[in-house]
């Protein structure tokens, strides 16, 4: 498939969400001039392809319609494999969504209608934000760091007024909003969190879908749209636990914060009466249980601390292994070290001494000897 620069300027201009008088202003050129260049009618001066592509954040070449690309589902299902291999390396986390919020971008420049990769751009960019915020991650390239927070701007901006699929709209929102907060534009944040559906509102889709099921097709074919609407409130409900625990874990006394996990645990673990949710249990418990072996390395308790990553590693086994998953290990690792990574490093020292974390160690690796 081949596409002109015209065509081109014309995508990359409703994208970035500008129109053509303000393209012209950026140029100094005039309106005309830019609908000429889109309908084909001429071509923008050799000396404005440079200052076209800075505009919307692309290469030349793909301005150009040089770079090679790949249109579709296909795309879309290659670059989240990229992904998962990106996120599986031994690079240090911060590094990794770099990398991933770096190839997504190229990636989105080659499809920009492509509404799934450029979210995965903001999802990775709010995850820069965090460590920005919180390490001084970019802290000697300040100027690269907050480009790349512009453009997840711009390519929030286009996800909301050209994307009719709600989902990918609400992810954008939700992590433009993350950027917002550890930017300091808390004003900008508000913004995005309030065009977030709420908790307030117990009108769900979801529950009403199921009664049109039922009623359109009958009770039999409802029945799946329950347990997938059970599923989806075991992940609110966790996301939820999984916000305040980690404000608590940081903030709170520790038997407070110990108290609320055990509290948040016991509800999470009560959805295993489903038998299908197995599996998701295990994941959810650890996105919340990735901040206990801080709080008791935070006591001196590493003993505990070390059990708590032998649970973790053994939740991820289960939820893994339900799905025939060949990189059990690797994801394991990953748990593993997300949550070694919330403690500082003297206390990573202490938990590795212990003979738990030792037990830790050598169930990953006969797991995966065993997959």
């Amino acid at each position: 498939m081949s596409i002109s620069i015209g065509e081109n300027i014309k995508i990359m201009r409703h994208k970035c969400g500008f129109t053509q008088e303000q393209i012209a202003a950026q140029l100094s050129v005039t309106p005309q001039a830019v609908s000429k260049w889109e309908n084909g009618g001429g071509l923008p001066d050799l000396s404005l392809i440079v200052p076209l592509a800075q505009i919307f954040g692309i290469t030349t070449d793909s301005l150009l319609g040089a770079a090679s690309v790949v249109y579709g589902k296909a795309h879309t299902e290659a670059t989240l494999g990229h992904e998962k291999l990106i996120m599986s390396s031994s690079m240090p986390p911060a590094e990794k969504h770099l990398a991933i919020y770096s190839y997504f971008r190229i990636e989105s420049e080659k499809e920009p209608t492509n509404y799934t990769i450029m979210c995965k751009c903001i999802n990775h960019a709010a995850e820069i934000s965090r460590y920005a915020d919180f390490d001084g991650f970019m802290s000697d390239s300040t100027e690269e760091r907050d480009e790349i927070f512009h453009d997840c701007e711009r390519k929030n901006a286009c996800i909301t007024r050209f994307c009719d699929d709600r989902t990918t709209v609400e992810r954008s929102d939700f992590a433009m909003a993350w950027i917002y907060i550890h930017t300091k534009q808390f004003d900008k944040a508000r913004e995005m969190i309030e065009r977030l559906p709420s908790l307030e509102s117990n009108n769900l889709r979801e529950s009403i879908m199921t009664k049109l099921i039922k009623f359109q097709y009958g009770f039999e074919q409802a029945k799946d749209n329950i347990s997938a609407n059970i599923r989806k409130l075991l992940y609110a409900t966790t996301k939820e636990f999984f916000y305040s625990f980690e404000d608590l874990s940081w903030h709170a006394e520790s038997e407070e914060a110990l108290s609320f996990c055990e509290k948040s645990l016991k509800i999470v673990q009560s959805y295993k009466s489903f038998d299908y949710l197995e599996a998701d249990v295990a994941v959810c418990e650890n996105y919340i249980r990735r901040f206990l072996p801080r709080c008791y390395a935070a006591k001196e308790d590493y003993e505990k601390a070390a059990k708590e990553l032998y649970t973790i590693a053994k939740n991820c086994i289960t939820a893994y292994s339900c799905n025939d998953n060949s990189k059990i290990k690797s994801k394991a690792y990953a748990e593993l070290e997300n949550a070694l990574s919330q403690m500082t490093e003297e206390q990573r020292e202490q938990v590795k001494k212990c003979k738990c974390y030792k037990e830790t160690i050598d169930l990953i690796e006969k797991t995966g000897d065993k997959i």
